[in-house]
C-alpha cells in the first residue's frame, strides 16, 4: 500500500540532502517519522529508516547551526582580532 504521508525503506532517498530545500528536508523528515511510527506500531523498526531519520536530524541541525551563527560584516571571520583599535 502506498502512503503518500511516510517513505519506506524501499523507496528511493536522496543521497545528498544538501542540495535539497529546506522545505523539502522538513517534508522528507516529516515522511519518515510517520514512517518510523507506523513501523513500531506493526514490529520493530528497519534499520534503514532510523538511518534516514539520523541522517536528516543531522542536516537539520547543520542547517539550524548555520541560520544561528550571525554574519561577519568585514575580514575573514577566522581571522584573530588583536583588539587594538587603528588610529587612535
Amino acid at each position: 500500500m502506498d502512503h503518500n504521508s511516510r517513505i519506506t525503506p524501499e523507496e528511493l532517498f536522496p543521497a545528498d540532502l544538501t542540495i535539497l530545500d529546506d522545505t523539502e528536508v522538513e517534508v522528507l523528515n516529516s515522511k519518515v517519522r510517520r514512517e518510523l511510527d507506523a513501523e513500531y506500531l506493526d514490529s520493530n523498526p528497519e534499520p534503514e529508516t532510523e538511518g534516514r531519520l539520523e541522517e536528516l536530524t543531522t542536516e537539520l541541525n547543520r542547517r539550524d547551526l548555520v541560520t544561528a551563527q550571525p554574519p561577519h560584516e568585514t575580514g575573514d571571520p577566522l581571522e584573530p582580532t588583536t583588539g587594538i583599535c587603528q588610529g587612535e
